[in-house]
């Protein structure tokens, strides 16, 4: 009995160890194949060849600035106020604004602004920027209305207004909002004579005019 106990024993530890080698050679082959596609050493493939078609100023290079008066028979306020202000306060300060002598001044819409740029083609008075006193809902802005290269316009310092006119170079408030959107309206930055929308709560710079 004792024997039989013993070859039995012998056989279960024989076949237990033909169980294991058999698993360590070919088990588990789809799981590792799973591995073995991305392991630990290896990188997922990653597209870098991004491309971007929105190439904003370099449309307009700004060569064919002029000093032709595109105004009107508009006054410029010069300079503007140096203060930042939101674009409640910002027509408020024109509205209430006695200077050279005069006290009908007002916060320009986007067209009269617009007749401040020099030197981009694209958002000069007449340029193919939508944006408009006549079209003033978001979808107006265009590519166009991405103005020029920065810096790169006829007056001092590269700004985008007449040469001679002095302020701050940045943005200034329009006192157009944009038609279909709640709290925002139209300004130009004149570092690259772009027409913009932001929030009327922002705080940049306002110039004045009257008729």
């Amino acid at each position: 009995m004792k024997k039989l106990l013993f070859f039995v024993s012998i056989a279960v530890i024989f076949f237990g160890l033909g169980l294991l080698l058999s698993c360590s050679s070919g088990g588990g082959g789809g799981a590792r194949g799973g591995d073995d596609a991305f392991g630990d050493d290896d990188e997922i493939p990653i597209d870098d060849d991004v491309t971007d078609d929105d190439d904003g100023s370099d449309d307009d290079s700004g060569d064919d600035a002029t000093d032709d008066d595109a105004s009107g028979n508009l006054t410029w306020q010069d300079p503007p106020s140096s203060d930042l202000m939101t674009w409640d306060e910002a027509k408020a300060y024109c509205d209430n604004l006695s200077f050279d002598g005069h006290d009908d001044w007002h916060l320009p819409t986007i067209s009269e602004l617009r007749s401040l740029i020099r030197g981009c083609d694209a958002t000069v008075t007449g340029g193919a920027c939508g944006v408009t006193d006549d079209c003033l809902d978001a979808i107006c802005w265009n590519h166009a209305c991405g103005g020029c290269d920065r810096l790169a316009g006829p007056g001092s310092g590269g700004a985008y207004w007449p040469d001679g006119m002095s302020g701050e170079i940045d943005w200034y408030w329009s006192s157009s909002p944009v038609a279909d959107w709640d709290y925002s309206a139209w300004y130009v930055d004149f570092l690259g004579g772009w027409l913009v929308n932001y929030y009327v709560d922002i705080g940049t710079y306002a110039r004045c005019v009257r008729p």
